[in-house]
């Protein structure tokens, strides 16, 4: 997980949030909550309305089918009349569930707005929110708090339960009668049956038509669904997954604030982590394969996870230890990962926030854990200095992979001799500096393996 709000670092959400000016913020701060209220009391009276309508048209239409029906023999055939009774009830409640969610919408950017501005006049609630509560308006401190679908149970899913119970009990009635008019359709034993499923699949529909239209910026319907998936294996995903997006894009910006170059080290993250990098989309089938291999013992072991993979396991899942269910989880997202964010920032997003040590997330963080400043132009021995240590979170010198890695760059032309000796002198400076743990005889092995020779007291 990328670092929360209250430690020291990168932390500028808003780049107003300081500024001479405050009467302008402050007159926008005022119509933005007469905006709010505005929005809130156009839903509720629009919730009102639409109970009373539902109700009365379902009513009317549940009531007058006999007498359309009388009206129309002999000049339309009763199905039909069914089926534009149904069309009738079917159209009123998707328009009525696209105009809430819309209302919702409007309700939470409305609020996001609120809560900006009321950051940029310096007002905040800190991080301890021991009356208001921080996913409400009234104690948020960040926009993301407040999100488009809350819940099933909360204020913005009544006009769904309204709809939706409403127009189900007209989809039974219509569909009962509907076999009433054709009894030789459906065999007689499956009528209830059909009835129920009618229902059923009217109000299914409902459910997703309105969860899907309040999707937020990064959410999909594939995420909704690994999200009950890791709930149910009891590995539940991040709570807030638009933050953390968010949180980890302005890690990035961070990093481009610094001008800090990562041409060298993306070069060197494709070639270690994912050589595939560009031709999968999140999960490569042959490390996976060759991962599975090797826990069978048939080949030498290897990792099986792509850059996505390990991105989407430092991003959105908290619980590590469980590795199984995690791994499922990340093959899961990792398409997900690939569908909302483009190459590019996935590698960007990577190099600014995966965790290189303990407690250590980003590559400036890591440069200056390692080196105590930041490097604006990045070496190639620092570049796969940097890359190697990704995730080593007991510190060690691995000294036969990082040998076998040198090799197999060198011979790719992406180290040359003189690389690889200040490649070893940074792994030599970070044991001196007790940043990894080494001793004297794992560094002799490894400038033995790169052909050097170690001149280093240290060593």
């Amino acid at each position: 997980m990328i670092e929360e709000d209250y430690k020291e670092g990168w932390r500028q959400h808003f780049p107003t949030y300081h500024f001479d000016e405050r009467d302008i913020a402050l007159e926008e701060y005022k119509v933005a909550a007469k905006n709010l209220e505005s929005e809130e009391r156009v839903f509720l009276n629009a919730s009102n309305v639409t109970l009373v309508s539902s109700a009365a048209l379902g009513s009317l239409l549940v009531g007058s089918s006999n007498q359309l029906i009388t009206v129309f023999s002999g000049i339309i055939p009763p199905y039909i009349i069914s089926l534009i009774l149904l069309s009738i009830i079917i159209g009123f409640s998707f328009i009525s569930l696209k105009y809430f969610s819309d209302r919702q919408r409007a309700i939470v950017f409305s609020g996001r707005k609120v809560i900006i501005l009321r950051r940029m006049l310096g007002l905040s609630y800190g991080n301890i929110q021991l009356l208001l509560p921080n996913w409400r308006i009234e104690g948020a401190d960040q926009p993301l708090a407040l999100k488009l679908f809350p819940g099933w149970l909360t204020y913005a899913a009544y006009p769904f339960w309204m709809i939706s119970i409403i127009s189900s009990s007209v989809v039974l009635f219509l569909s009962a009668y509907f076999i009433k008019q054709n009894p030789n359709v459906i065999p007689e034993e499956f009528n209830s049956t059909f009835i129920l499923l009618m229902g059923f699949i009217w109000f299914l529909s409902a459910m997703m038509s309105y969860r899907l239209s309040l999707l937020d910026t990064h959410e999909t319907s594939r995420l909704i669904f690994y999200k009950f998936i890791s709930r149910a294996i009891d590995l539940p995903l991040t709570e807030n997954i638009e933050y953390i997006a968010y949180r980890a894009k302005l890690a990035v910006h961070e990093t481009d604030r610094l001008k800090v170059s990562t041409l060298n080290i993306k070069k060197f993250l494709i070639f270690i982590e994912d050589r595939d990098f560009y031709s999968h989309s999140g999960i490569s089938y042959k490390s996976l394969a060759r991962s599975i291999l090797g826990l069978l013992n048939i080949k030498p072991k290897s990792g099986g996870s792509t850059i996505v993979q390990q991105l989407t396991r430092t991003l959105f899942i908290s619980d590590l230890s469980k590795t199984k269910r995690r791994k499922f989880i990340e093959l899961a997202l990792a398409p997900w990962v690939t569908s909302v964010f483009s190459k590019k920032s996935i590698l960007d997003i990577y190099i600014s926030s995966v965790r290189f040590e303990r407690g250590c997330f980003g590559v400036v963080e890591a440069m200056n854990h390692f080196w105590g400043n930041i490097e604006n132009n990045p070496t190639n021995a620092q570049a796969f200095f940097l890359i190697e240590r990704v995730s080593n979170i007991r510190s060690k010198l691995l000294v036969n992979k990082i040998i076998e890695t040198v090799n197999s760059a060198k011979e790719k032309r992406l180290l040359t001799h003189d690389d690889i000796g200040s490649l070893f002198d940074l792994y030599s400076n970070a044991v001196k500096n007790d940043k990894i743990t080494a001793d004297n005889t794992e560094l002799r092995k490894l400038a033995k393996g790169l052909n050097l020779v170690c001149l280093d007291t240290h060593c």
